[in-house]
């Protein structure tokens, strides 16, 4: 176990590790307050230390938690080789039991909100709300050939290399958060890499987010903002669109991001989800994806 202190000793960041299903979780907790605890996923090929910037400031008058993924920055692989959402979904149920979370918002990034939304179809009761950032657009709108070809590149010899393409294309204009971006995918082991792209490819998002009826707000990028974005899959859904911001919103908009999980989590807080948006977020879209 590591301790690190923020300015002024005013708070404690602590990082331990779990015990999870299939092997050692690295997890980060901050704040000690009562307010409704929130638990923060990264992407795909990321880690926790994405949610930094981010999670200092929440954990002020609540608990708030970070863990990597396995097989991602200082977790260990998984053991049984599976980094599908669906076992990383009982990943952060072990990481949750293990802090005693009965009950959480869930922040999720990019691939960490198909996690996210698996995790609350599957417990609902745990999951107080679900704040989505920037997560994937509907994969099946890419044809087959193209997701089998991304699979077979993350498993093959350059993969490290093809993550970081990808990445560097996605990444917005700030060099600094780029760079920072590429740094974590070599922290993430090959068959980690290619397990996550995989599930990624062969996605389908409606079933969780059909399933999903409680209190659900998403944060895109420009970039995002088209027919295939999940708030198009599910009409209805709130969301607000991010302005000037790469894929890693919490990033290049710590401020803007921080604002919405306050605003949302006070929501949630007061039981009454819903009855306030952040500015310029939109509740209703009359237009679908090509898959519905």
């Amino acid at each position: 176990m590591a301790k690190t202190h923020t300015k002024g000793d005013i708070m404690t960041t602590t990082k331990t590790t779990v015990a999870g299903p299939q092997g050692a979780l690295s997890v980060v907790q901050s704040g000690t307050g009562d307010g409704l605890p929130v638990v923060f996923l990264h992407a795909d090929s990321g880690c926790a230390a994405q949610w930094n910037e981010v999670l200092s400031e929440i954990a002020r008058d609540r608990r708030a938690v970070a863990f990597d993924f396995p097989g991602s920055g200082e977790s260990a692989p998984a053991r049984d080789h599976d980094y599908g959402f669906a076992a990383r979904a009982t990943a952060l149920a072990s990481v949750a039991d293990a802090l005693a979370l009965n009950q959480f918002a869930l922040v999720a990034h990019s691939g960490g909100a198909a996690v996210a939304l698996e995790f609350a179809a599957r417990d609902p009761a745990r999951v107080a709300g679900l704040l989505l950032v920037d997560p994937p657009t509907d994969p099946r709108a890419l044809p087959e050939e193209v997701r089998a070809g991304f699979v077979r590149d993350l498993a093959g010899p350059r993969s490290l290399q093809v993550q970081q393409d990808y990445y560097r294309s996605i990444a917005g204009s700030n060099a600094a958060v780029r760079e920072r971006v590429l740094a974590d995918c070599v922290a993430v082991v090959p068959e980690a890499r290619a397990g996550f792209g995989a599930a990624l490819a062969s996605w389908n998002p409606e079933p969780t987010l059909n399933a999903w009826d409680g209190s659900l707000l998403i944060l895109a990028s420009a970039a995002n903002d088209n027919e295939h974005a999940l708030y198009r899959v599910r009409p209805g859904v709130l969301h607000q669109v991010v302005p000037e911001a790469g894929h890693w919103v919490q990033l290049d908009q710590p401020k803007m991001v921080r604002q919405a999980i306050v605003s949302f989590v006070s929501q949630l807080e007061s039981n009454q989800p819903g009855t306030a948006l952040p500015p310029h977020a939109h509740q209703k879209d009359a237009r679908r994806s090509a898959h519905r």
